[in-house]
Parts: C-alpha cells; sequence; structure tokens
C-alpha cells in the first residue's frame, strides 16, 4: 500500500503546488494534537477518526488503513493497534517531508 498517493493528491489539490505546501502544513500542525491523545489515554479513537479523514483527503493510504484498523480494534487489541498507528504516522511524515522538499 501506498504511503502517499500523489496522483490522489494531485487530484485533490488540482496539482497546485502552493496549496499542497498548505496542506501538507495544517496536517503537520494537527500531528500534535492527535499525538497528544494517543499519549493521554484519553479520547483516542476520536483523534484517530480524525486522522483516519485527513489522512484520506491528501492519499495518506497506509495511515488512513491503520487508524482504521484501530478503530475496529476491541480494548484487548487497543495498544498494538496504536503502535499501528504510531508506526504509519512517522511513515506518512517522512513522505510528506519528502514530498515538500522535492515541491519546493
Amino acid at each position: 500500500m501506498l504511503v502517499l498517493d500523489r496522483a490522489h493528491f494531485d487530484m485533490m489539490t488540482g496539482g497546485d503546488r502552493a496549496l499542497q505546501l498548505e496542506v501538507l502544513g495544517l496536517f503537520r500542525a494537527q500531528v500534535d494534537g492527535w499525538a497528544a491523545a494517543f499519549a493521554a489515554g484519553g479520547p483516542w479513537r476520536d483523534a484517530v477518526h480524525t486522522m483516519k479523514g485527513s489522512a484520506r483527503g491528501i492519499g495518506l493510504s497506509a495511515l488512513a488503513a491503520a487508524c482504521e484498523a484501530a478503530e475496529q480494534a476491541d480494548e484487548a487489541g487497543s495498544a498494538a493497534a496504536l503502535a499501528g498507528v504510531r508506526a504509519a504516522l512517522g511513515e506518512a511524515l517522512e513522505a510528506l517531508e519528502q514530498f515538500a522538499a522535492e515541491a519546493a
């Protein structure tokens, strides 16, 4: 599964590089809030759901899939599911950094 589906991202932004960089900045700004929800043991399912929608919108397919798996996990599997989300988020952020560097 693609970490960043660039064709999808281009379609959603009309291929406008300035808009893409702005969207990436907005996504990155949300990451701290999501990470805090995971760490605090609070309403992480809400954060995962929000992240899933944001990830799908910009073509972060692997992250969206990890979020969906976490949403469906039972309590016993939630720690492993969140670890999967954290790993996918790390990969997604790396892919976004690479995209931003190439777009600049």
